[in-house]
């Protein structure tokens, strides 16, 4: 007994013979990089003269500001990733998608990418202020950190048994605890209902950050520029617009008497869902003639709406290489000869046919985005009967 003793004292004062359960796993688990100027803004090229300067003032905002970046970039390519673009230029080896040709063009496929990213640096920056992971912001002041509610006294119940239930009450409520009371219309009270309470996700704070280190980028007021502005200011409306009210029940034996509630971002998804949607209705523009040099829908003559992603120029269809670009074109892509839609041999393979054959392959899988900036993937390896277009 006193060998086993005298083993945990000598452990636990030497701190080498310590082990933990990764340790002893043979597990490396990557620790959270130190975030200061140095390890964030000179490992994201391409970065503006604003941005630096905003970079090297708020290092661990910049550093949320990229993982959205990259969120942004892997939702583009699981919406585009059954059409002839896929997004697949826009992970290039700097990991900017600003610096790639697309984004110096006019085309539906700009316009999309410029949205996303914008939505995605807010959306990070949101999420990262509710975490308490950044040092310039935390919740949502918008909202109450803590529900409002009424204690009631035993002297407010004269009738009732001391310590013992309350009639009329929720179930477990006694005397000298808190209750929430709600007037409902037929004057009775309404115990399931909510409070705000929680963290809000700061999505005031996100939108702010996201429109002062991307807009930041245009200095012209060019068609290009006011395009880019627009699907900035776009994106980040996907986000905005579509905040969420999240609950938490709170109540005895599982009930819910009352509900804590927050104001949260919408998973990425559905954002990327919507931004789609908007993509394959973007709206084609100009420069009206006025001496302000105001955008304009092509046909109808008016502003186009804040919502809308907007573009001049009319794409290619990406069949084939386009050096100008960096597209590499459809060949060899995989198909589906039973679909209608755009992943249907007939449309992604440009009428060029199809190759039958059966295939092993190595992708990602199960990605999950780490703080800060990285992303870990497991290998899947898949055989299958595939068509791959010519």
């Amino acid at each position: 007994m006193w060998r086993t003793i005298l083993f945990w004292v000598l452990l636990s004062l030497v701190p080498e013979l310590r082990a933990t359960g990764n340790d002893i796993l043979g597990l490396k688990i990557p620790e959270d990089p130190v975030l200061n100027a140095n390890t964030v803004c000179r490992t994201f090229p391409g970065l503006s003269k604003k941005q630096l300067q905003l970079c090297y003032e708020y290092p661990d905002v910049t550093a949320a500001a990229i993982q959205g970046v990259q969120i942004a970039i892997h939702e583009c390519q699981w919406q585009f990733k059954n059409h002839r673009w896929n997004c697949s230029n826009l992970e290039t080896k700097n990991k900017n998608p600003h610096l790639t040709q697309i984004a110096s063009k006019g085309i539906r496929e700009t316009a999309f990418t410029f949205a996303s990213v914008s939505a995605g640096v807010a959306h990070a920056v949101a999420n990262a202020c509710s975490l308490g992971k950044l040092h310039t912001c935390g919740c949502d002041n918008d909202y109450p950190t803590k529900p409002q509610i009424p204690t009631y006294s035993p002297s407010s119940f004269p009738g009732a048994i001391p310590g013992g239930p309350i009639p009329g009450y929720p179930p477990g409520y006694t005397q000298g605890q808190t209750a929430v009371l709600h007037t409902n219309s037929g004057g009775g009270k309404s115990y399931n209902d909510w409070s705000w309470g929680g963290c809000s996700h700061n999505i005031e704070y996100g939108i702010k950050f996201s429109k002062d280190f991307l807009d930041s980028r245009e200095t012209s007021v060019d068609i290009f520029s006011r395009m880019r502005l627009h699907n900035n200011r776009a994106g980040r409306l996907a986000v905005s617009t579509n905040m969420q009210r999240r609950c938490k029940c709170h109540g005895m034996s599982g009930s819910c008497n009352l509900k804590t509630c927050w104001k949260a971002t919408p998973d990425f998804r559905e954002v990327g869902v919507i931004l789609k949607e908007r993509f394959d209705y973007a709206t084609q523009i100009k420069v009206s003639n006025d001496n302000y040099g105001r955008l304009e829908t092509i046909y109808a003559n008016r502003p186009p709406f804040a919502t809308d992603l907007v573009y001049f120029d009319r794409s290619p269809d990406f069949c084939d290489r386009n050096r100008e670009l960096e597209t590499p074109g459809t060949r060899g892509r995989i198909c589906n000869k039973t679909s209608t839609g755009p992943d249907s041999c007939a449309a992604l393979c440009c009428g060029r046919g199809f190759n039958i054959f059966r295939q092993t392959r190595v992708e990602r899988c199960n990605c999950k985005f780490h703080w800060c900036c990285y992303v870990i993937c497991e290998e899947c390896r898949i055989t299958e009967w595939v068509n791959s277009c010519k």
